[in-house]
């Protein structure tokens, strides 16, 4: 009997320490799962915010074409008047060399 009496408080003591080491595990279990659901919704923003990024790259990409459309449009009219007022120019200093010679 002395024997029981004296191991008693020592596995007592041992059964406590384990219960408070099972409570630690169990907290810093608990504390990873919240940091995993945590990066899982980072990872889903990001994966949000990429698809926004490449959505707006697309509009970019269309818009750069637009403009790239209209600024050949409006060079090819400025050219066409560059020709038709070198053109007119021409005919002036023509009819400028005609009175001249008269």
């Amino acid at each position: 009997m002395n024997d029981e009496m004296s191991t008693k408080p020592t596995i007592e003591t041992l059964l406590a320490r384990m219960n408070e080491w099972g409570e630690s595990l169990t907290a810093g279990l608990e504390e990873l799962r919240q940091s995993v659901q945590e990066l899982r919704a980072g990872q889903d923003e990001l994966r949000k915010g990429q698809e926004e990024l490449r959505k707006g790259q697309e509009e970019l990409r269309k818009g750069q074409g637009e403009l790239r459309t209209d600024l050949r449009t409006g060079l090819h009219s400025v050219q066409r008047k560059i020709e038709i007022l070198n053109d007119n120019f021409l005919t002036i200093k023509a009819d400028i060399r005609d009175l001249e010679v008269r």
